[in-house]
Parts: structure tokens; C-alpha cells; sequence
């Protein structure tokens, strides 16, 4: 009873508007209202792109998918690669060294890092003039997953390393709980609509979350998150290692997490199936394409860069950048994994999408493609990849994103070029 009088409290002070500056928004704010209203539509506006936003490379058709028109052009450098003397038994699943880190299997970016709760942030992927965003490139996970209205929006999980800026920073929906929970983690975002609130606070870790302020920027320990453009909601920012030193002000527990559960290898597992480039389609507006680059061992990022009404053959792509380092976005892995998706409300437009249980996937690394599993069965586990006899898979070390499409998407492939194409019941 005591629980649920002080989440009607905390509501009451969030529609009144009597919060201080770290509660949270109304969900009439017009960034909320953006958020799930029709005016921000599957057709997004394509606003002019900041002036400080580096350059992109030459757009390119569906038609070269395996050669765009620009490739990233690697930078020569002496600095070992952290494969060189990676053990050939790998890392993981369980009982990682002290200094490696669970996510990557690599080592953390400097001491310390591991000693405490990774960070997920909430992070906008249109309309496309807030592009490039802020510090995904220094994720060590990245989930990707279908908003509303043609929508998608990414989850970037920190932890082996910061980054002094990451965002736009967006709101919630109902799937950040499943993320939130698997990590142990703190969690920035924009506010949400009142129903995700409601579920979000009466999981009991609402004292890990960052959410709305008008404070302008840098961020500061009392007030992490700040706006680049006190005038824009597309501009909501934070550094991570200001976020995690801002819950351990406020005497938050802020230690290391259990984590383990992945598997990582240098040497690829063999397979008969080549994957050198990976296309997924959730919407005319939003899709992107992974193309595989040997030079560096990654996959490079692109992304959507006009509308395409066609169903496929009028996608143009450009490289996805990092505003923060001004490098192309690139995966040592790159992950889809099908999940059951259900209507909450058909309008406004919500899903429930179940990350729990057990599921199927196509993993790709080192220019390979591997049918895996995925399985989750505790609350507080990380997605588990796996063989079809159960052992764990493992992944190329490093970072990893996750493409997360309904159980009814299409797969096909022509050669070593892949698609998949979201579809919801």
C-alpha cells in the first residue's frame, strides 16, 4: 500500500509539474507529444543538420550493396591490435579475469572502470537531422528496436568505457525495463508516456534513473543531463562518467554488476555462409545496412537518408558517424534477434516486446553469418547466444549491436548479402 501511495505521489508531482530539476517531465511536454503523436510520422522531417556535424560519405543504392560508392578508409597505425595475443580458449561465459571486460571480452578502457554499474542511455534516431548522434561508437552494446510509427530508437549500454557526450537523449518504452534490468544499470532518458512511467517506477530501481532537466551544459554531478540547445528536446546530452559519479553522490549503489554470460573468441567458428553486408528494413523511413570491412575485421554503419515508398529499391544510404569522434559507427558483431512484438495500444501506437524466454537469431562476424538462439530466462540475465545444442557462441571481442525484429520478419539473401525486414503482427 505504502508502495503504491508513493507512485501516485510521484505522478502527482510529475502532472502538477511541482518536480525539481532531476524529475520528471510532463508527458504533454512537447517533446513527448513528438514522441508519440502523429505530427512526428513514419515520414520524419528532414531538418537541417547541425553546423559541428562532420561530413558523411557519398550515398549509395541498394543496388551496391557490397560496394558503396565511399568505403571508411582505414588509418594507418602501429598500436597492437587487442587480438594479437588473445588466448585461444577466449573468455566466458563465466569467471572473466578482473580486468576483462564481460561485454567485450576485452579489457576495460582504464583501472577502475569495472567497478561499477554500466549506463544505458535512451538515444534518438530521428527525424534525421539530429544525426549524427553523440558517443555511440564508444557503446559496448547497442540495442536497436521498433518505436511507433515507423520509428526505431537505440539503447547504448557504457561500461568498459566513457564518453564525455552521448545523445540526443530520448524517451522510454516498455522493452528499456527488460535492458535496464539485464545490466543492473543506471538509465538516462527523456521522460516517457505515463503508463511506461508507471511500470518503470514500480519495478523498485527508480533511484538509478536520470531523466529530464532544463540545466544548459556541460553536465555537472547535480545535473548530469543538459541541453545543448536550451530551445531544442533534440538536445539532451550527458557524459557517462559525470551520470555515474552523480548516482554515487546521491548514494546510490554503484558497484560492480554481475555480468557474465557471454562467450568471446578471436577465431571465428567455421561456416559455409558468408555475411558481408546485412540490410535491415523497419519502415520506409528508417532502415540501415552493415557492410563488412576486412581491414578493420568491423562492420561499418549505414543509414537511411531519404524515404523510400518502393519497398526496397529507392533505399539511399549514407555512413553513420559519431558527432563525438567524427569516426564511422562500426561492430565487431552485429546481432538480429527475433522477439515476439505485441500491440499495448494501437493509438497512440505501443508494443510490448518480449525480451525474455527464448528465441532465434543470425549473427554475423568477421564477414561470416551464424544461425544462433538466444535465451533469457531470469530477470537479471544478459541474452544468452547460443548453438542449437545449447553451448554458448561465441562472439568476435569487442563491441556488438543488437537488431531486435519481430518473429514474423522476412529473411532473404542474395550471395552474401542479407535482408530483413521487420514486420509486427
Amino acid at each position: 500500500m505504502k508502495k503504491h501511495i508513493l507512485l501516485i505521489l510521484l505522478l502527482l508531482c510529475f502532472v502538477l509539474g511541482a518536480c525539481t530539476q532531476a524529475s520528471i517531465s510532463s508527458p504533454t511536454s512537447p517533446a513527448e507529444t513528438q514522441d508519440i503523436a502523429s505530427a512526428d510520422s513514419a515520414t520524419p522531417t528532414n531538418s537541417p543538420a547541425p553546423t559541428e556535424v562532420p561530413p558523411t560519405a557519398s550515398a549509395t543504392s541498394t543496388e551496391a550493396l557490397a560496394s558503396p560508392t565511399e568505403e571508411p578508409t582505414p588509418t594507418a597505425t602501429n598500436t597492437p591490435s587487442p587480438l594479437d595475443n588473445y588466448p585461444a580458449e577466449g573468455y566466458g561465459p563465466i569467471r572473466f579475469p578482473e580486468d576483462i571486460n564481460p561485454l567485450t571480452g576485452l579489457p576495460a578502457a582504464s583501472p577502475g572502470l569495472l567497478d561499477r554499474r554500466p549506463i544505458a542511455v535512451k538515444i534518438s534516431n530521428g527525424p534525421r537531422g539530429i544525426r549524427p548522434q553523440w558517443g555511440l561508437s564508444l557503446a559496448d552494446h547497442v540495442y536497436e528496436y521498433y518505436h511507433e510509427v515507423g520509428r526505431t530508437r537505440f539503447n547504448a549500454i557504457f561500461y568498459g568505457e566513457d564518453a564525455a557526450l552521448v545523445g540526443p537523449i530520448r524517451s522510454a518504452r516498455f522493452a528499456d525495463e527488460h535492458i535496464i534490468r539485464m545490466y543492473k544499470a543506471f538509465f538516462a532518458f527523456g521522460s516517457a508516456d505515463a503508463r511506461v512511467l508507471w511500470r518503470l517506477f514500480d519495478t523498485g530501481f527508480g533511484k538509478r534513473f536520470a531523466t529530464v532537466t532544463d540545466a544548459p551544459c556541460p553536465p555537472e554531478v547535480d545535473y548530469p543531463l543538459c541541453r545543448t540547445d536550451p530551445n531544442g528536446y533534440n538536445h539532451l546530452v550527458t557524459d557517462t562518467a559525470v551520470l555515474s559519479e552523480h548516482f554515487t553522490h546521491k548514494g546510490v549503489a554503484n558497484t560492480r554488476q554481475y555480468l557474465d554470460g557471454l562467450s568471446f573468441q578471436a577465431t571465428p567458428p567455421e561456416s559455409l555462409a558468408a555475411g558481408s553486408s546485412l540490410a535491415i528494413r523497419y519502415s520506409q523511413s528508417f532502415y540501415s545496412r552493415w557492410d563488412y570491412d576486412p581491414a578493420y575485421g568491423q562492420y561499418v554503419r549505414y543509414q537511411d537518408s531519404v524515404d523510400d515508398h518502393s519497398g526496397g529499391s529507392g533505399e539511399v544510404y549514407e555512413v553513420l558517424t559519431d558527432r563525438l569522434t567524427g569516426e564511422p559507427i562500426r561492430a565487431d558483431n552485429v546481432v538480429v534477434l527475433f522477439a515476439a512484438h505485441n500491440y499495448y495500444s494501437r493509438s497512440p501506437e505501443m508494443w510490448e516486446i518480449k525480451l525474455f524466454g527464448y528465441g532465434n537469431g543470425y549473427l554475423f562476424r568477421n564477414g561470416r553469418v551464424y544461425e544462433v538462439s538466444w535465451a533469457r530466462t531470469g530477470d537479471e540475465e544478459l541474452i544468452a547466444l547460443t548453438y542449437p545444442d545449447g553451448s554458448r557462441f561465441p562472439l568476435r571481442p569487442g563491441n556488438t549491436w543488437f537488431q531486435i525484429i519481430g518473429t514474423s520478419s522476412s529473411i532473404s539473401n542474395e550471395g552474401d548479402n542479407w535482408r530483413f525486414e521487420h514486420v509486427t503482427p
